[in-house]
């Protein structure tokens, strides 16, 4: 099975973009048997939350009004990953934030790879990334997903970018301080 992508609004031409985007990585990412959810809108993770919640509160308060941002979230017991596009601007307009979803989703598709081949499984669980954030970074598994999230950037940013119709000259992709600093310190 693969990776499948599902609510994307019917938005077929961000799911063919992100397709391609996902298409890049390595074969061994393509067919982890997780599907990607996405939350274009607020008020869908909010219903879900009231309805049918499959999160703790306190994920739901972190993802809506955290100080720190939750872009997505990989749940590996339901092969699940979520990614909240909600927290993203304007993706036809502006190069940063394509970038920032697709190594999000990069990033999620990491720790999916991480649950399929059992790495990170006695890790301590943190939730509330406000609390502690350098704690968060720190964790392996953070550490681990962020890196190849870097990595995978570095090597692939400008191709992803072309992909969403963009031609940025002398693109170089960084993580932010505060993580670079955690995950390599």
């Amino acid at each position: 099975m693969g990776l499948s992508l599902i609510n994307l609004n019917s938005n077929k031409s961000l799911e063919r973009k992100i397709r391609k985007c996902i298409a890049l990585l390595d074969d061994e990412y393509k067919d982890l048997n997780f599907t990607i959810n996405f939350y274009g809108k607020r008020e869908k993770l909010q219903k879900e939350r009231n309805i049918k919640p499959d999160l703790k509160e306190e994920n739901y308060l972190q993802i809506l009004a955290g100080k720190y941002m939750t872009t997505g979230l990989t749940i590996g017991e339901k092969g699940e990953i979520k990614i909240f596009l909600f927290h993203f601007g304007n993706l036809k307009k502006k190069p940063r934030e394509v970038i920032l979803l697709i190594g999000n989703i990069f990033h999620e598709i990491r720790h999916a790879w991480q649950f399929k081949n059992g790495l990170f499984q006695d890790e301590n669980e943190i939730t509330v990334i406000d609390e502690n954030p350098k704690a968060y970074y720190r964790k392996p598994s953070e550490k681990d997903a962020y890196i190849f999230q870097e990595q995978q950037m570095k090597k692939h940013g400008g191709e992803i970018l072309e992909i969403f119709g963009f031609l940025v000259e002398g693109y170089e992709f960084e993580l932010n301080d505060e993580i670079k600093e955690a995950i390599y310190s």
